[in-house]
């Protein structure tokens, strides 16, 4: 056993440099098992040649000597911390524990047939059935995880740090077992054993799980998610399939007039003809991450699998609006990546395609954190050179770092290529990123006129170095110490989202009072606290509870005080509070700059404050606002905006055509002015919703004129592009939710 102990301590050794592998979880228990197959197959090859080995007694030694790289995993601890142990055990069990058995059968079988290579055959089948699994699974399905019996499987896409452990692995693992059950029946028969018996009884059970291989977990299919979800809504280019009970058929219809609004951005930024693009594409709208890892395996990643031979989009219904844009732009990669898989070999140019052709919106430009990311001397600083490039391209180097900065780079450095040379040649480089090939130029070249191309902007937005110090700094799950890891409070919370999710009002205060044991001083714990008790009518409790923090605590635990304070009458301390909020919130974040200065307004109505500080939905809402005397227009501006929050745009849209609400002289201008602008864009958006375009066009182009006068370049745009959606209403793509 000497040379398999060898083998294990060289792999244990490979392992302790590498961030993620050095940690005893999923991703290492899927690197030793796969190395398990081959390092257990050979040695159990060797003794069933040899000598008449005991069965047990071969897979006993081969078992033992896992205890190596566990053992070596477990040390590593003291430079990787690892706060998952206990799952990183579990999945060590279910990956190289369940793997080697398989080894030792499928050794016992080979040998059994009297070949004079048995480790080859043995060999072979491992890297066929280790490679085919994997491109069965994903290439057929509408799923991102695998289950493999050669590696164990792949729970889940990168970026969800949470991992997605569904029922179907352990099933699969079981059929490993049975995989090996047979193998070992095969053997006695080769043998002269007997075991017919055995042989038929693993036989026939393989096949009913392979039958139901869907309903088992083993696998996805497109119909299981289409029944699963519910509703479906059919456009000129989608069909959009979401769950009826989380997304009313208004909401769904007013996300399908999203969707084709950017199939045509997508179009013209590509220059395409008009009938050019993709074809119908199938777009999935999850109710909650649990459903959605529990269908697919990814839990908060949205996600384009283009390598599907039917183009789709599979999207949290919460995060649609921010996430679309983004997918349907891999959507429209398909017809220019390598073939087979449709995509780019370099995920730095897959992600900055997606990034640089998302449809306009409010957050700051990417060209702007780019380059305040150049100037910074916090950890977010980077440079524009080619090697900063080269080092994004490859997967390596681009999942490793931090995503914030590698999409926002990548994403800038293509718009720049889209912008000074055209789609045409962005479509022919994409593939293979051979960049001097198709733009003459090398890639430090390209990068040099990058470079001076940002160097040459106007302004940077004020917005972009709140964005940078934020997020730019965030760890890749590479630097994350515990990865995988989600703290109790954190369950709790999420416990108490999924119940709130189904009306259980008990069960989600139970929850955050677990919650808020584990974390007392978590301002996440404490905002859902607050939140549920304003919403049962208990503003003196959030009053007590938020009045113990510290003097400067962020903008949402702010807003929340100031709600119970307005409430309980104390009209100057909440309008200090919702300030102290206001000035909290990022730039970009105009919508709720907006509703946080329309509180500001109503600070003086209790019952104003009550009804928004309630759980009731967005329509309820707005009947009871209907009750309170609309003075000074803010009553009337919160009853549109959430008649508006509730999909009644052509009611909304009365409102907004009766008047707006004037902002107090006493303001600070800015304020005034963001006030104005945003009641602007609301109302434009419901006369556009409402079917009223040439209303929509006229209200959003003036607005867009106002926020390119007032400096807020990335706001203007985001409203030239609603006027642009206004202008197209095409009958044949827009169905307005009236």
């Amino acid at each position: 056993m000497l040379r398999e102990y060898l083998a294990y301590g060289l792999l244990g050794c490979a392992l302790w440099p590498v961030p993620l592998l050095n940690v005893l979880q999923v991703e290492s228990a899927a690197v030793v098992a796969c190395a398990s197959f081959f390092v257990a197959g050979w040695a159990a090859t060797r003794r069933f040649q040899s000598e008449r080995a005991s069965l047990l007694r071969v897979l006993g030694r081969r078992e033992a000597a896992l205890l190596l790289p566990l053992g070596m995993l477990t040390v590593a601890q003291l430079w990787a911390p690892n706060c998952t142990f206990g799952q990183g055990l579990l999945f060590f069990a279910l990956f190289p524990g369940v793997t080697v058995v398989f080894a030792v059968a499928g050794s016992y079988l080979v040998t059994g047939t009297g070949v004079s290579r048995p480790f080859l055959g043995l060999a072979g089948g491992g890297l066929l059935i280790g490679l085919l699994g994997p491109i069965y699974d994903l290439g057929g399905h509408p799923q991102f995880y695998t289950y493999n019996h050669v590696f164990g499987g792949v729970l889940g896409p990168i970026y969800d740090e949470q991992l997605a452990v569904r029922e179907g692995l352990f099933v699969f693992r079981g059929l490993t077992l049975l995989w090996a059950g047979l193998a070992v029946a095969g053997g006695r028969l080769l043998r002269g054993y007997g075991g017919w018996v055995p042989l038929l009884m693993c036989g026939l059970t393989i096949g009913i799980v392979y039958a139901w291989a869907v309903p088992f977990g083993l696998n996805t299919s497109a119909e299981q998610l289409q029944r699963r979800l519910g509703g479906h809504v059919r456009t000129v280019h989608f069909d959009l399939y979401y769950d009826p009970e989380r997304l009313s058929p208004r909401a769904a219809e007013a996300l399908a007039d999203d969707h084709e609004a950017y199939y045509r951005h997508l179009q013209e930024r590509l220059d395409l003809a008009p009938g050019a693009g993709p074809g119908r594409i199938q777009s999935y709208l999850y109710p909650s991450p649990d459903v959605k890892a529990q269908l697919t395996g990814a839990r908060y990643t949205s996600v384009s699998p283009v390598w599907l031979g039917t183009p789709q989009v599979h999207l949290l219904t919460r995060r649609a609006e921010e996430s679309l844009g983004h997918e349907l732009a891999h959507v429209f990669s398909r017809s220019y990546g390598l073939p087979g898989i449709n995509a780019s070999w370099s995920p730095g140019l897959v992600e900055g395609w997606a990034v640089a052709l998302e449809p306009p919106s409010p957050a700051p430009p990417v060209h702007d954190l780019v380059r305040v990311a150049t100037t910074t001397d916090t950890s977010a600083a980077l440079s524009l050179t080619a090697q900063a490039l080269t080092e994004r391209l490859p997967p390596w180097g681009f999942w490793t770092g931090r995503g914030a900065v590698s999409y926002a780079t990548m994403g800038s450095f293509v718009e720049y290529l889209l912008d000074e040379h055209g789609a045409d040649r962005l479509k022919r480089v994409y593939a293979r990123g051979n960049f001097e090939a198709v733009y003459g130029r090398p890639l430090d070249a390209l990068a040099r006129g990058w470079a001076d191309s940002l160097a040459r902007r106007p302004l940077v937005a004020r917005a972009a170095h709140d964005v940078v110090t934020r997020r730019f700094t965030q760890p890749s799950l590479f630097e994350t110490e515990c990865p995988h890891y989600v703290p109790p409070h954190r369950r709790q919370l999420q416990a108490a989202r999924e119940a709130r999710r189904v009306g259980d009002t008990s069960a989600v205060g139970r929850h955050l009072r677990r919650a808020l044991a584990a974390a007392p001083r978590s301002p996440a714990v404490q905002a859902a606290l607050a939140r549920h008790r304003l919403a049962r009518g208990r503003a003196p409790a959030v009053r007590r509870q938020l009045d113990t923090l510290s003097a400067r605590p962020p903008a949402a635990l702010r807003r929340l005080r100031a709600d119970a304070r307005a409430i309980g009458g104390d009209s100057a301390a909440a309008r200090t509070d919702y300030r102290a909020a206001l000035r909290r919130l990022p730039l970009s974040a105009h919508d709720r700059r907006g509703r946080l200065l329309l509180r500001v307004a109503v600070a003086g109505r209790p019952a104003v404050v009550r009804t928004l500080a309630r759980g009731d939905s967005a329509a309820r809402q707005a009947r009871r606002l209907a009750t309170e005397p609309p003075r000074a227009g803010a009553v009337r501006a919160w009853r549109a905006l959430r008649l508006q929050d509730a999909h009644r745009y052509a009611a909304a849209d009365s409102l907004w055509q009766e008047a707006s609400f004037e902002p107090p002289a006493a303001w600070p201008r800015a304020w005034r002015q963001h006030a104005a602008l945003q009641q602007r864009m609301w109302a434009g958006i419901a006369a556009y919703r409402a079917g009223r375009d040439e209303a929509a066009a006229t209200t959003l182009s003036g607005a867009a004129r106002r926020a390119a006068a007032h400096g807020a370049p990335a706001w203007a745009e985001t409203l030239r592009f609603w006027v642009e959606r206004a202008r197209w209403a095409l009958p044949s793509s827009r169905n307005p939710a009236n």
